[in-house]
C-alpha cells in the first residue's frame, strides 16, 4: 500500500506540474494589423482642370453659343445671357483664352458672309470685354459661311449657323 500511495502521489504531483506548466504558456505573440491607409483626397476643381487638355474643355462644352438674327450683328437678350455665363465662366478660370468664331448661314456672298462674320465675332468680342474680361485674353476669325453647323436649306437650320461660335485656346 506505501507502494501505492507514493505512486499515487507521484501521479497527483506530476498531474499538478503539468497542469501549472501547461497553464503558464504565454498566448502566442499577435502583430496587431494596421489600420487600412486613408481612402485618396478627391481631386480639387483645379487639380481636375489642370488635367485636363484643351480637347477636353472643349469637348465638356462650357462655353456656350450666341445666336444672331438674318442679317444682323446685333446681340440679342439670349445672346447676351449666354455670354454673361461664359464670362463667369472665364473669371474662375482666369488662365484660359478664346477664340471666337464668328459664322453665317449659306445665303449671301462668300465675301459678304466673311464680312458679317467679323462683324458677329466683334461683337461678341465687345459685350465680352464689357463684362471684364481683358482683350489679351480674346481673339475673332470670321468663318463666314464655310464652317456651317448645319447644312440644310432651310431657317431652323440657317438660324443654327449664324452664331458667335467659343473655342477655349488656352489654359
Amino acid at each position: 500500500m506505501k507502494r501505492f500511495v507514493r505512486i499515487l502521489v507521484l501521479a497527483v504531483a506530476c498531474a499538478a506540474v503539468g497542469a501549472s506548466v501547461s497553464c503558464s504558456k504565454k498566448a502566442p505573440v499577435t502583430t496587431p494589423t494596421p489600420p487600412p491607409p486613408p481612402p485618396p483626397k478627391p481631386l480639387t476643381e483645379d487639380e481636375l482642370f489642370a488635367r485636363k487638355s484643351l480637347a477636353d474643355l472643349n469637348a465638356e462644352k462650357p462655353l456656350g453659343d450666341v445666336f444672331f438674327d438674318y442679317d444682323k450683328s446685333t446681340l440679342k437678350d439670349e445672346a447676351r445671357a449666354s455670354i454673361q455665363k461664359n464670362a463667369d465662366w472665364l473669371k474662375r478660370w482666369t488662365s484660359t483664352k478664346i477664340l471666337i468664331e464668328g459664322h453665317c448661314d449659306a445665303r449671301g456672298t462668300s465675301e459678304y458672309n466673311m464680312a458679317l462674320g467679323e462683324k458677329r465675332a466683334a461683337a461678341v468680342r465687345d459685350y465680352v470685354a464689357s463684362l471684364g474680361i481683358g482683350a489679351d485674353r480674346v481673339m475673332v476669325v470670321s468663318k463666314g459661311k464655310e464652317s456651317p453647323f448645319c447644312s440644310e436649306d432651310n431657317e431652323g437650320c440657317w438660324s443654327q449657323n449664324r452664331r458667335g461660335h467659343f473655342i477655349i485656346s488656352a489654359k
